[in-house]
C-alpha cells in the first residue's frame, strides 16, 4: 500500500493511466506530466534541484513545436503548435511561469516523505534507472518507493497506449492518500464550483 504515485515521464501517457485509474488523489500535475523528457533530463531535473532547466536561451523552434536543445525535452503543452520565433519571445513567461510551478509540485512529492510509486511510461536502461533511484532517494533517505518500468507489450499507435496492458500494470498498487491531501483536493473542488457558479451568474 502506498500513499501516492507520481509520473516520472517521458511523456503524459503515464500521468493520463495514473489518474484514469487511480483517481485524482494520488496524482499531481508535476513537470513530467507536460513535456517530453528523455531519462537523461529526468537526471538532470532532480539532480539540478529544477534549477536552470528551462531558460529561454536554450529553447529552440524544430518543426513548429519548442525544444530544449541542452537538455533534449520538448514542450508540446507549454506552446501552441506551429510557433515562429517571435511567437516563442511573447510567450515564454507565461510558459516559464507554468514550468516553475510544475516543478515545485514534483519537488513537493519528492520531499514530502508519502510512501510513493515512481511511474516510468517508456523503457529507461539500468544505469538512468539506478541513478535515479538514488537521487529519489538522497532526498528523502527513509521513504519508502518503488520506481515502475513501462509495462511490456505497450505500443505507440496512439498517444495512451494499450489501456488493458496499463489496467494490468497498475492493479497490483493500492493507494491510501493522507488525510490532508483528500481534504487539499475537496477544497480545490469546491472553490473551482463556486467560480463556475459565479461565472455562470454573469
Amino acid at each position: 500500500m502506498f500513499q501516492q504515485v507520481v509520473s516520472l515521464g517521458p511523456n503524459c501517457r503515464s500521468k493520463f493511466h495514473i489518474e484514469k485509474l487511480l483517481g485524482p488523489y494520488v496524482t499531481r500535475g508535476g513537470v513530467f506530466d507536460w513535456q517530453r523528457t528523455p531519462s537523461a533530463a529526468v537526471i538532470e531535473y532532480l539532480r539540478r534541484d529544477f534549477q536552470g532547466v528551462f531558460e529561454r536561451r536554450d529553447l529552440i523552434i524544430v518543426d513548429g513545436q519548442v525544444r530544449n536543445c541542452r537538455f533534449g525535452t520538448s514542450h508540446k503543452h507549454a506552446f501552441p503548435g506551429e510557433l515562429v520565433e517571435s511567437q516563442l519571445e511573447q510567450l515564454y513567461p507565461s510558459a516559464r511561469q507554468k514550468h516553475d510551478y510544475c516543478c515545485r509540485v514534483t519537488r513537493s512529492a519528492l520531499e514530502n516523505g508519502y510512501s510513493t510509486v515512481f511511474v516510468l511510461c517508456a523503457p529507461v536502461v539500468p544505469e538512468h534507472l539506478g541513478e535515479i533511484a538514488e537521487l529519489v532517494k538522497w532526498r528523502r533517505p527513509e521513504r519508502r518507493f518503488v520506481i515502475l518500468q513501462a509495462p511490456e507489450g505497450d505500443h505507440d499507435d496512439d498517444w495512451d497506449g494499450d489501456h488493458e496492458i496499463w489496467a494490468r500494470h497498475l492493479s497490483g498498487f493500492t493507494f491510501t492518500p493522507p488525510l490532508r491531501v483528500m481534504a487539499k483536493f475537496h477544497r480545490r473542488r469546491l472553490l473551482k464550483k463556486l467560480r463556475d457558479l459565479k461565472l455562470g451568474k454573469r
